[in-house]
């Protein structure tokens, strides 16, 4: 190749023009818009709504209620999830390096932000490869395991390519840029996560709630509305009214309750080892039944060890074996393969070799050398790929074949040892080497299965490696390339356990196979070749010690070794479905006992049974206490959880209904016996409905006799701390027509009896009928 000139400044910047920066860049949103868009949405709309005409008609109290609950909702999501993601930040810091560069026929020293496609480039020992780009002269050994997730570094050398990003353990080379930026693997790999824009679960089901609750609701309302009309009551206390009815029917606080319920989980997992970076992830790993775990790295430890050592020639032992290739192993270089030869012969030679000198690993050769000496006999010790070896050896070849082979099926790569005496060449050994899985993985895997979840490995490394790792961690045994996925092959995707030979497109396009056949997908990884994937998953899970890319596309970071934080992720992700699940019944149950009872009772007495000012004083004394249910000491399932909406919809209006029973029985005793103005009915109703409510919490979040299961502290202090104060403002006459302490016993008595005994036996049949 004649003397190399490179680009001109000039050319320089006429390229720069052209393709840009070798940057990737990065998307931002207005915190200012994000924080508002917290006010959109069906339920924030209503709520708003209904501040407007409360303001109107000069019901401050009411509008009060109202815009606290909004704004609590929005603030508590906003803070939580304001560190918008950094992936994009963190491959531009892994960029921004500086690049020996050949520039009007000088080599200069430039930022990695200003090399442009056609550029010359000098690479060596221990450089992170700025862009993608092919060799022109020299050889290396490259690390690009974060971006291909193969375990073992690649032998590059003239015309091969090697991709920005990766990094240079051995040699050197001069390269010719072919791609920057964004058109890089590395690029490529940023815009994947650009496009991974997960669904968020909760918001779905909050959706299908306030839909279902408003669309029944609407009937009663109109109804209340119509029994208005024909009796001509004002506009100005109709509004009121039927505006906290609709009020009541909407689940203002599921928003808010569950993010907190996230939070206190985050709190907990956080000193176990787990850092929650999206709350919606801890949800989703409730519900995840797919998990798919990245091989090198997050199942393996990354890191190469020797497995065996075998003597083919009688003359040599094992330990024989061992010695010669650590004589031609090189202690300063960062390859790989010396770096496991070194460690795995500390304590193990015992010296009968003396080493005279070393020769470096020859790229073109594919060995490296070392004069030995013994007993005052020199010779000479070859270390390489065994095929170069078994070519040039005088020995039995097809034995060293055999045994290479086999090796090769239990997908261990082979290092050959020769040894070369007066002219004649003989192989003499070989040592094995393997990325071993971690100790825990193989006790996690199954765990993990026991929790009802199917478990995928993924990775860049072949079949055979692929089947070696999944029999030894016990995965499975349906092993597939991606290659034949990619031929169109017939695959039913839920019986293959290990994806093989996958580039980082496949990882995200296997997640997103998943999620289109219904399931919640949960993917490990640790590299930039996992990154687009934990991004798309519904649960990312950068393991620890991961690249920053990876931690920053992930919902969920391992701060400890291993993977077994990750059973505790999922016993807590199933412990505050639980808690939403009893939050969503409570809040259609109570929406029953509210809306249906109080729009029935209006349409009989023709004027509302309570007043809106203490409907709203309940909705906020009520979702006071309910907040707390994200508190509660619940058990975790032993499966994955699944929002079922029709099942918890109708055990809800099953409870609902009975309660409303309830309800109409009280005020048919109140009316009948106790002989009291409407307007102090209205008050004892208002509290019974409130204390009604706050036991059914109790009954509820037990599906045996609710005196099974102590529920949290917090949660018993709220239930009867509200109880108390509920007292006080009808025994006081705050905002309300104060009524006798004795009406109060009554009416105590009659809602503990109800609702801990009868109630309690009638949902322990209901829930054995329907599980959710």
């Amino acid at each position: 190749m004649g003397k190399l000139k490179g680009l001109s400044t000039v050319e320089a910047n006429e390229l720069l023009k052209k393709y840009g920066f070798n940057e990737i860049v990065e998307k931002k949103e207005n915190p200012l818009i994000d924080f508002l868009k917290r006010f959109t949405g069906l339920t924030a709309y209503v709520i708003e709504a209904s501040l407007i005409i409360s303001l109107l008609l000069k019901r401050y109290i009411d509008s009060g209620v109202m815009f606290a609950l909004l704004l609590l909702n929005a603030v508590l999501g906003f803070t939580q999830e304001f560190k918008a993601s950094k992936a994009i930040e963190s491959l531009k810091k892994r960029l921004s390096i500086r690049v020996r560069v050949l520039r009007d026929g000088v080599w200069k020293e430039l930022s990695s932000k200003e090399v442009v496609p056609n550029d010359i480039i000098k690479t060596s020992m221990g450089d992170i490869v700025p862009a993608d780009a092919e060799i022109l002269e020299g050889n290396l050994l490259i690390d690009q395991s974060v971006l291909t997730g193969e375990s073992l570094a690649q032998e590059k050398s003239v015309h091969d390519k090697i991709f920005s990003g990766s990094l240079v353990t051995r040699g050197d080379a001069i390269c010719v840029v072919t791609a920057t930026g964004s058109k890089t693997y590395f690029g490529k790999t940023a815009e994947l996560i650009e496009k991974a824009h997960p669904k968020l679960i909760i918001e779905e089901i909050t959706m299908s709630v306030t839909k279902g609750l408003l669309v029944v609701d609407a009937i009663f309302i109109s109804a209340v509305l119509l029994k208005f009309i024909i009796l001509k009551t004002p506009l100005s206390e109709t509004l009121p009214i039927i505006l906290t009815l609709l009020i009541a029917s909407i689940p203002v606080a599921l928003p808010a309750m569950t993010v907190l319920a996230l939070s206190l989980g985050s709190l907990e997992l956080a000193n176990k080892g787990v850092l929650v970076r999206k709350l919606d992830g801890i949800e989703n790993s409730a519900m995840m039944d797919v998990l798919c775990l990245d091989k090198t790295g997050t199942i393996t430890e990354n890191k190469i060890r020797i497995s065996d050592v075998v003597s083919v020639e009688t003359f040599y032992l094992e330990s024989d074996i061992l010695e010669l290739a650590l004589l031609a192993s090189d202690p300063v270089t960062k390859d790989p393969i010396d770096s496991a030869v070194i460690d795995f012969a500390k304590g193990k030679v015992q010296g009968r070799f003396k080493l005279v000198k070393f020769y470096p690993f020859d790229p073109d050769k594919k060995m490296s050398k070392a004069d030995v000496s013994k007993d005052g006999n020199n010779f000479v010790v070859m270390k390489g790929a065994p095929q170069v070896l078994i070519a040039i050896a005088s020995n039995d070849k097809d034995k060293v074949v055999k045994i290479v082979e086999d090796f090769a099926h239990d997908g261990k790569r082979s290092l050959g040892v020769s040894v070369e005496k007066d002219g004649q060449i003989h192989f003499v050994g070989l040592l094995t080497f393997f990325d071993y899985p971690r100790s825990d993985s193989k006790d996690f895997i199954s765990q993990i299965k026991s929790m009802g979840l199917s478990v995928k490995m993924v990775t860049g490394d072949n079949t055979l490696i692929a089947k070696s790792v999944a029999k030894s961690v016990e995965i499975g045994k349906n092993v597939l390339s991606i290659h034949d996925w990619n031929s169109g092959a017939n695959i039913e995707p839920e019986n293959i356990d290990v994806f093989a030979e996958v580039v980082p497109e496949d990882k995200f396009n296997i997640v997103n196979l998943y999620q289109s056949r219904s399931h919640v997908v949960g993917m490990t990884g640790d590299g930039a070749n996992d990154a687009p994937a934990l991004k798309k998953a519904d649960l990312g899970i950068a393991v620890s010690n991961s690249l920053d890319i990876a931690q920053q596309s992930a919902k969920i970071m391992l701060t400890r070794p291993g993977l077994s934080n990750i059973v505790d992720l999922i016993n807590t992700g199933r412990q505050i479905y639980r808690r939403i699940v009893l939050w969503v019944i409570n809040k259609v149950v109570k929406t029953f006992q509210i809306v249906f009872f109080v729009s029935i009772a209006t349409l009989i007495l023709g004027k509302p049974i309570i007043t809106p000012v203490e409907m709203i004083l309940m909705l906020f004394l009520y979702d006071f206490v309910t907040m707390s249910i994200a508190t509660d000491n619940v058990k975790a399932s032993n499966k994955p959880e699944k929002w079922n909406l029709r099942k918890l919809i109708t055990l809800s209006l099953i409870f609902g209904s009975l309660k409303i029973l309830e309800l109409f029985l009280a005020m048919y005793l109140a009316f009948r016996y106790l002989n009291i103005p409407f307007n102090q009915m209205q008050t004892l109703m208002f509290y019974m409905l409130l204390v009604s409510g706050l036991l059914n919490i109790l009954n509820f979040r037990e599906e045996r006799f609710f005196s099974i299961s102590k529920p949290s502290n917090t949660l018993i202090f709220a239930i009867f701390l509200d109880i108390i104060v509920a007292t006080a403002i009808v025994s006081l006459g705050i905002f309300v027509p104060k009524i006798p302490f004795v009406h109060i016993l009554i009416a105590l008595a009659y809602i503990f009896v109800v609702t801990l005994t009868f109630t309690d036996l009638i949902k322990i049949i209901v829930y054995k009928k329907i599980k959710v």
